[in-house]
């Protein structure tokens, strides 16, 4: 009896627990993807994508790159040091909205109620040998992210659950006349991996297994 009731209580924890649900919906993004450009002085110099089951959100803005690494006129000495942060992300406008299997307007009809950034974990130093290279170091993405979406009626507010992490590379060009290191681009990118949609049921059904082998085993030994 022991046994069995332990095997309902956690078929019951189980069960419980992946239904509840906040009022807010959340929604699970598999890929975040942050590509960054040379800063020229113009506006923006990013482009961004959130995507997952049913939910695809892009668009633009600007970061102020840390020490200013991004921008067309500052370089680097082989031998430097340099965290290549991302930070804030400024977002201009949005390119695409879906959430939540719904479409809707990214000019009048999405946004972002908390700090849109990406945090990086690692440096790397300039090398000697004179070659234009790119580097990796590990980042991170902000979550989980706000929003709202829709007007009126449809109007509604979501939340985003990130990957827990990912890789910031950067791309440099060697100028061999001032033997100096200049950024050309950079790029983020961050992945999970979603259960499948019958994870869920495959549990309970692995569960229920477990309660009718114990309630045999019961029979078969009286």
């Amino acid at each position: 009896m022991k046994h069995f009731r332990w095997a309902i209580a956690l078929l019951f924890a189980t069960v419980a627990q992946c239904a509840y649900a906040d009022s807010i919906p959340t929604f699970n993004i598999t890929q975040v993807t942050v590509s960054v450009g040379i800063n020229d002085g113009s506006g923006d110099n990013v482009s961004f994508s959130l995507i997952g089951p049913g939910t695809n959100i892009s668009g633009f803005g600007g970061i102020s790159c840390y020490f200013s690494y991004c921008s067309s006129i500052d370089s680097f000495a082989p031998g430097t040091s340099l965290i290549p942060s991302i930070g804030q992300i400024f977002i201009s406008d949005f390119a695409s909205a879906m959430v939540g299997g719904k479409t809707y307007d990214p000019y009048t009809e999405i946004g972002l109620t908390s700090l849109f950034s990406a945090n990086v974990l690692g440096s790397f130093t300039f090398p000697a040998n004179f070659n234009s290279s790119t580097f990796c170091v590990p980042a991170s993405m902000s979550s989980p992210l706000g929003g709202i979406a829709g007007s009126g009626e449809t109007f509604t507010q979501f939340n985003l659950t990130m990957p827990a992490g990912g890789n910031f590379c950067t791309t440099w060009n060697f100028d061999a006349a001032s033997g100096q290191y200049q950024f050309t681009k950079g790029n983020f990118v961050a992945t999970t991996t979603v259960p499948e949609p019958g994870t869920l049921g495959l549990i309970v059904t692995g569960l229920t297994a477990m309660v009718g082998s114990i309630r045999q085993r019961r029979l078969l030994a009286r």
